[in-house]
């Protein structure tokens, strides 16, 4: 991890790409950006362990970062994948407490770090920006139970279809082919949000591109045909 010098005026304008953010007037951007720490990771570099004290909040600017939680066997499974100008680490900051996952740069990335012993004054002179953080809080919450019920009541080609969708609706644009991941996911990587063995994966994978529902082109998936994977995943009829 490298701390980057950049003016205030420039952090001011990242943060308020936010949307946790938004409606804060210039003079508390500016506010804001006077204790705002640039740093720059590494692709696969830590920027937290579940466990640390470490209780900032990040701002991403640049790159996407993967939130994950792992077994003593080294297990790992993927909560979230987060770009900018998404923002994350809420709970430590909050409640001072541990994190509660780790936090690793799946590509390079540029946060801004804002510590918890400038942020809690900041939020008790902003009660609405207190209150976006809790709903922010509570939406990542319910998206937490969401990906708990699909575990449980679906089975692996509905939960990875989902999945897939959802990364293509966050992290995709539309080509003449479908819809393109603008993210490389190893299959390793993908097994890892879904909490199972790469071995399954490859074999739905692969069953899905003979069947031209997806696309592979040099590790980048393309969504072919969204509908049939909507019916995979029991969102259409």
């Amino acid at each position: 991890m490298l701390s980057e010098p950049r003016s205030p005026a420039a952090k001011a304008q990242a943060l308020s790409r936010a949307a946790l953010f938004e409606g804060l007037s210039p003079g508390d951007l500016e506010r804001l950006s006077a204790f705002a720490r640039t740093q720059a990771f590494k692709a696969g570099e830590v920027i937290f362990r579940k466990g640390d004290l470490n209780q900032a909040l990040y701002v991403i600017e640049r790159g996407r970062v993967k939130i994950s939680t792992g077994s003593t066997e080294g297990r790992e499974v993927v909560l979230n994948l987060l770009g900018a100008p998404s923002v994350f680490g809420e709970v430590a900051l909050l409640d001072g407490g541990e994190r509660t996952a780790d936090a690793t740069a799946v590509e390079p990335a540029t946060l801004l770090a804002l510590d918890r012993r400038d942020m809690i004054p900041f939020l008790e002179s902003q009660p609405g920006l207190m209150l976006r953080m809790l709903t922010a809080m509570t939406a990542r919450l319910r998206w937490v139970s969401d990906r708990y019920e699909d575990a449980v009541f679906l089975e692996l080609p509905a939960r990875l279809a989902k999945r897939l969708l959802l990364l293509g609706e966050h992290f995709g644009f539309d080509t003449p082919k479908g819809r393109r991941l603008t993210v490389s996911l190893p299959q390793r990587e993908i097994a890892g949000h879904m909490g199972v063995s790469r071995e399954s994966v490859n074999r739905l994978l692969q069953d899905w591109l003979g069947r031209e529902i997806i696309e592979i082109d040099r590790g980048v998936l393309i969504l072919k045909d969204r509908p049939a994977l909507g019916r995979i995943a029991g969102l259409e009829a």
